[in-house]
């Protein structure tokens, strides 16, 4: 009976080991070149994180290649793939659906954080919920959500002209960004209305929990609590007592971030109940319980919908508000940019109408410059650097180079196994020469307007939705809401720069640092939240 039970566990040894050996011999990721680790605990991984304007992820893309092999946090993950290869991208965002997807860590600080929501579940799941947020996303229905947008603007456009009296004014435009979006989104989405450009005071809480998720849970800290964190998320300990003992901060913030953001939902509902006649109105959130009702296969039971609120209101907060002040920030770098711009806003208010004239989505979309000018400031600018995805199979990722491999030899294509572990570098992404041309450091939005004699081989990359760049992701994950997000931004940067000169801040000079997602801060000024500091001035239009 011994020698039966000692060659069955003999077997069961034999064949764990020769899984483990074929996997490695199938799988190329340890012939790519990368940087050396630079801690036994996390690898290469908090340097990534912890690297201001994604400076890390560029300069290891600039060194090896659109594929670095990094060292991973120890017991989480042994090697991860930094990636920002065309061909690889075009693979792993044009995969079938949840054969690449957010790895175990994100969807689990997701829950987390908002709920059983879209951004949280996979599979099945996140089919369903995709369906019913795309039904309710639709162009069509964008369009009807623009007078909340133009509504929260205009408030907006007529607040800075109070405070910008005479000359040049001193501004964070961050804060005046963060209570817009939060007007504008609060009343497209949910059908109600905070208030925040006229009464800043009464969403400082809610800004307070933003604050704590991005510089507590998301944020910079020490390589032992990073350690803690990352291994506390992918469930390496069976418990939260861990990550609380090691670094109490992060655990009670992210407690405290999560119980707000349910409150606030709970609100949202309550109010929207008490107010009563919901079914015939225009926002995101009515538009999802009929798309749910109407289709009982694919009904978003109440946590998830309440799981929508939460993330809809950081994420779309987070990234209108960001890009908008740091695209005004641009236009304090560039003036000369800045003045050509005006100068198209102008000339299309009196193609239609005039001053009193309104503006229409297809307004805003057929003014070329304006176009090129976001988009050019989003290339540079990412809200979100990287992004992490894991395959759910093992697969082979084609190259769009020949990389030269640790083993001497070019390979055009790399095999890995399941469960490989890959970081998408959009930062390096938006700023590769071979797609951009030589120029692509660079703030020039000459690049926009002359596509006849240009190639992008990232157009060809399946569901990337906005201008070939990947600031609104690509593939299964690509932000539903990145239409409206785009009208926000169009709004408001027609708003502000029709209406005010834009100029710099003699000595600041903003930069983004990475807390998971990019937080505008002055370079030697840590505020808490961020900021970004601008001088307006008022023209007489």
């Amino acid at each position: 009976m011994f020698e039966l039970l000692l060659s069955l566990s003999a077997i069961v040894f034999l064949a764990f080991f020769w899984r483990r050996v074929s996997n490695r011999i199938r799988d190329d990721v340890a012939l790519v070149p990368g940087p050396e680790r630079d801690s036994l605990l996390t690898g290469n991984m908090h340097t990534l994180a912890a690297s201001s304007s994604d400076a890390a992820a560029m300069a290891w893309d600039q060194v090896y290649g659109g594929v670095v092999k990094l060292h991973g946090v120890l017991g989480v993950s042994r090697h991860v793939l930094l990636i920002s290869d065309p061909a690889a991208l075009r693979r792993i965002f044009g995969s079938s659906s949840g054969q690449w997807d957010l790895s175990s860590r994100n969807l689990a600080s997701f829950r987390s954080l908002f709920g059983p929501g879209i951004a949280a579940v996979e599979g099945a799941d996140h089919l369903r919920q995709r369906r019913v947020v795309a039904q309710a996303l639709t162009p069509v229905q964008i369009r009807g959500m623009i007078d909340f947008v133009q509504a929260a603007s205009r408030n907006m456009r007529y607040a800075l002209q109070k405070a910008c009296v005479g000359p040049p004014i001193q501004l964070d435009m961050l804060d005046w960004a963060r209570r817009v979006a939060l007007d504008s989104l609060t009343m497209f989405a949910f059908g109600v209305s905070l208030h925040a450009v006229d009464e800043p005071e009464k969403i400082q809480d809610l800004l307070h929990t933003f604050d704590a998720m991005l510089e507590d849970c998301l944020g910079k800290t020490t390589r032992l609590k990073y350690f803690f964190r990352e291994t506390a998320v992918a469930g390496i300990h069976p418990s939260l007592l861990g990550i609380a003992l090691a670094d109490p901060k992060f655990f009670v913030s992210m407690i405290r971030s999560s119980r707000r953001l349910s409150q606030f939902g709970e609100w949202v509902l309550k109010t929207r109940e008490e107010r009563g006649s919901l079914s015939s109105e225009n926002n995101l959130l009515s538009l999802l319980e009929r798309a749910s009702k109407e289709d009982t296969k694919y009904k978003l039971a109440d946590d998830e919908i309440r799981a929508q609120i939460g993330m809809v209101l950081f994420a779309g907060h987070d990234t209108v508000s960001t890009t908008f002040s740091l695209f005004l920030n641009d236009m304090g770098i560039y003036p000369d940019i800045q003045q050509r711009l005006r100068s198209e806003i102008e000339a299309k208010r009196v193609e239609i109408g005039g001053e009193d004239a309104i503006f229409t989505q297809e307004d805003y979309d057929s003014m070329p410059y304006l176009n090129a000018v976001l988009k050019e400031s989003m290339r540079l600018n990412p809200v979100l650097g990287q992004t992490f995805r894991t395959n759910r199979v093992a697969d082979v990722l084609p190259l769009s180079e020949p990389l030269l491999g640790l083993d001497g030899k070019f390979h055009n294509q790399l095999s890995v196994s399941k469960d490989t572990v890959v970081v998408i570098n959009i930062a390096s992404s938006n700023r590769r020469k071979d797609v951009w041309g030589d120029d692509a450091e660079l703030f020039n939005p000459e690049r926009w307007l002359k596509t006849e004699d240009k190639t992008v081989p990232l157009e060809k990359t399946p569901g990337i939705v906005y201008g070939s760049i990947l600031n609104f992701l690509a593939g299964n994950r690509t932000c539903p809401g990145w239409r409206i997000a785009v009208l926000e931004l169009q709004t408001f940067i027609v708003d502000v720069v029709e209406g005010f000169r834009i100029l710099p801040v003699p000595g600041d000079v903003v930069v983004r640092e990475f807390h998971g997602v990019s937080i505008p801060k002055v370079t030697g000024r840590p505020v808490r939240g961020g900021e970004v500091p601008l001088m307006l001035e008022a023209l007489n239009i």
